[in-house]
């Protein structure tokens, strides 16, 4: 599968918001959580993404918006878009 590459900036420039636009190539690309390092970089610059595994498994993204948080949706108790086992939301609010 190929991504196109577009900076988070210009993801906001669109019709879909940036949840919309990451829940899309979450959906697509089909991996669980831990494999989504390669999908996020064709969309986001690689030191913009950062990936832990203590305490819990996430990824945490800047954003112009804010710091965008992927995780495993039973340690989530809201999220913005949920896609499969993956909750998407920003820190604070997830």
């Amino acid at each position: 599968m190929k991504y196109v590459k577009v900076k988070a900036s210009k993801l906001l420039e669109g019709s879909e918001d940036i949840i919309k636009q990451v829940a899309k190539l979450v959906k697509t690309s089909k991996k669980p959580l831990v494999d989504l390092r390669k999908p996020l970089e064709s969309i986001f610059r690689k030191k913009d993404i950062d990936f832990a595994l203590s305490p819990i498994v996430h990824f945490r993204i800047k954003t112009p918006k804010g710091i965008l948080i992927l995780v495993n949706k039973k340690h989530a108790d809201e999220a913005e878009e949920i896609i499969d086992e993956i909750a998407i939301g920003y820190e604070g609010k997830i």
